[in-house]
């Protein structure tokens, strides 16, 4: 049927139905979409933690080489002021040199115990970071195919939306704007649902009663009316079209 000869009401049914493939295909997308970036996001995160974790192990273990290198030349410098401590025979440099050893005795010891607890960091760091790896090995194992997967799809249905938009503007544009106007908002605020059957003296859309007459009326006229209830656009339906 020509849809500027069609009447309103049938016109409007198409424009639903036309309308509900859109929003499946549009709500489908923006999932798809979601899910992806979800996905992506998750991956990201993961590459961080691991990035996160591989920079304090690098940062300690530098640490840890220098202290050791600091401890080795603390070494060479005890020994070395031992050797001069055999050479003087002043009481007053041998003190010094002695209290020059005590000093860096002293030190060595409090680099010594950041050694450890360096180490004891890097022991508790290490499973850390290999759970974190693992767990980052395993989601770009299947990530990568989620993603694509996921963003194929949508591109497939974002193209469906496009082929179909053209179908729709053409049922939009065949009806009077006051009448398009108030159809397309019920079908944003019913969710979907703008036109529908009056069956048995019952809006289909809310499944309140309708009052007699105006069920009886629906029967009689196919001009556009709206349930008293929720305000959608009514038609009859005959039962045995239920």
């Amino acid at each position: 049927m020509n849809a500027q000869l069609a009447p309103d009401i049938d016109r409007l049914a198409a424009l639903q139905e036309v309308d509900t493939r859109l929003k499946g295909r549009r709500d489908r997308m923006t999932a798809l979409v979601a899910e992806a970036d979800g996905v992506d996001l998750e991956l990201t995160r993961h590459r961080q933690a691991v990035a996160t974790l591989t920079v304090e192990r690098d940062s300690l273990e530098a640490r840890r080489v220098e202290m050791d290198r600091q401890l080795e030349l603390s070494g060479f410098k005890i020994r070395d002021n031992r050797m001069r401590m055999n050479r003087v025979r002043n009481s007053v440099e041998l003190l010094a040199l002695q209290r020059e050893i005590d000093l860096t005795k002293e030190a060595n010891t409090k680099v010594e115990d950041e050694v450890l607890q360096v180490m004891e960091t890097l022991e508790t760091l290490a499973p850390q970071l290999a759970t974190a790896q693992a767990a980052l090995t395993e989601l770009e194992a299947r990530a990568a195919q989620v993603i694509s997967e996921r963003r194929t799809e949508a591109a497939a249905l974002r193209a469906e939306l496009a082929a179909e938009a053209g179908q729709r503007e053409a049922l939009a544009q065949s009806m009077e704007p006051a009448l398009r106007t108030k159809y397309e908002q019920i079908f944003e605020r019913r969710g979907g649902s703008a036109v529908v059957a009056a069956l048995d003296y019952m809006c289909t859309g809310c499944r309140m009663r309708i009052p007699p007459q105006f069920y009886n009326e629906l029967q009689k006229f196919r001009d556009i009316r709206q349930c008293p209830n929720c305000h959608r656009i009514l038609y009859w339906r005959p039962p045995a079209e239920s």
